[in-house]
């Protein structure tokens, strides 16, 4: 059984270097392309027909590579941010059916079911790469929420997209593209079952 792999601002061959060269920073610095909204920043509210999905990455663990996160919708790739080391990332959407994906040295993706007005949560895991890191996104389970697990994890520093966001993904259409079309690929090999298995569930909403 295959692995489940690895414009808002509008996206679209290379090795994705360019792409991964503006979101190197060293140790759990964060991107240039983030600014810092604080730890006690509180997640948004969502607003009608909306959903937030908040990403994690409260460890350091392989900080010298930043995580991209798209959303992958029928009328483009939706730019979510940059997830640092010891950072979080607030997206707001629209409810239902979404496709996210994680850039790293490679990319993985991971399904979500999303319910109006309810708040998502999601890992943004590390692990080593050949050059630089990987990166998963592993689902946060509605028990989950509220714990001294979960607390911890939300603890760290919430980043907004900086003023220079816009352009970066401009410049970088062709290459962040060329990772999705060689990654996508290996995520479909799996059935829909481990698929869904895999992804975020409507339930697993707060609250």
């Amino acid at each position: 059984m295959a692995r489940v792999m690895d414009r808002l601002c509008v996206l679209g061959s290379g090795l994705a270097l360019m792409a991964l060269t503006a979101c190197f920073t060293p140790g759990s610095s964060i991107s240039p392309l983030m600014v810092k909204l604080g730890k006690d920043a509180r997640t948004p509210v969502p607003l009608y027909r909306q959903a937030v999905v908040e990403f994690l990455r409260p460890n350091e663990d392989n900080s010298f590579t930043q995580s991209t996160i798209y959303d992958i919708q029928s009328d483009g790739d939706h730019f979510v941010g940059v997830v640092s080391g010891s950072s979080r990332v607030a997206y707001m959407t629209s409810m239902g059916s979404h496709l996210f994906m994680v850039i790293g040295e490679s990319a993985d993706f991971m399904s979500a079911e999303l319910v109006e007005g309810k708040t998502y949560y999601v890992l943004v895991d590390p692990r080593v790469g050949w050059f630089k890191s990987r990166f998963s996104l592993l689902p946060v389970r509605r028990a989950q929420i509220g714990s001294p697990e979960f607390q911890q994890w939300e603890s760290v520093e919430m980043l907004g997209q900086g003023p220079d966001c816009v352009q970066w993904v401009r410049d970088n259409v062709d290459s962040i593209v060329e990772k999705r079309n060689r990654y996508l690929p290996r995520y479909y090999e799996d059935s829909e079952s481990v698929r869904r298995a895999a992804g975020l569930h409507a339930e697993d909403g707060y609250p």
